[in-house]
């Protein structure tokens, strides 16, 4: 069993998937019938992370993946994996503005003729 992250159009999916020992994800989901298995699923809304529901089995069409991949690949706390769209875009956020603030403090001082900045 491999612990997943399931996103759909509309849902985001967490819970463990059946993976043949030594199996890729990719395989089983290739090899998968119409639907997948998943066990011990959690279920949000993808848009606004809120928790819809909770179950020891789901099935989740093949056909409306849109992105599988195993749940250690995802770098976010446990409360925060609810939203993965939504804290996604977030992150960037962050960087984006740790990247204006770090351009707004690089200054340019000039050098001595010592090739040092006179400090």
């Amino acid at each position: 069993m491999m612990n997943v992250v399931i996103l759909t159009h509309n849902y985001r999916v967490v819970g463990w998937v059946y993976v043949k020992k030594g199996a890729r994800l990719t395989d089983a989901v290739c090899e998968a019938r119409p639907f997948i298995a998943v066990a011990a699923a959690q279920v949000w809304e993808r848009q606004s992370g809120i928790h819809l529901l909770q179950a020891g089995f789901i099935n989740v069409s093949r056909d409306k993946i849109e992105v599988i991949l195993p749940a250690e690949e995802v770098v976010c706390d446990s409360e925060e994996m609810g939203s993965l769209g939504t804290w996604l875009l977030e992150q960037r956020r962050k960087v984006l503005e740790a990247q204006q603030e770090q351009d707004a403090l690089d200054l340019d001082v000039p050098l001595a003729e010592d090739g040092h900045d006179g400090l």
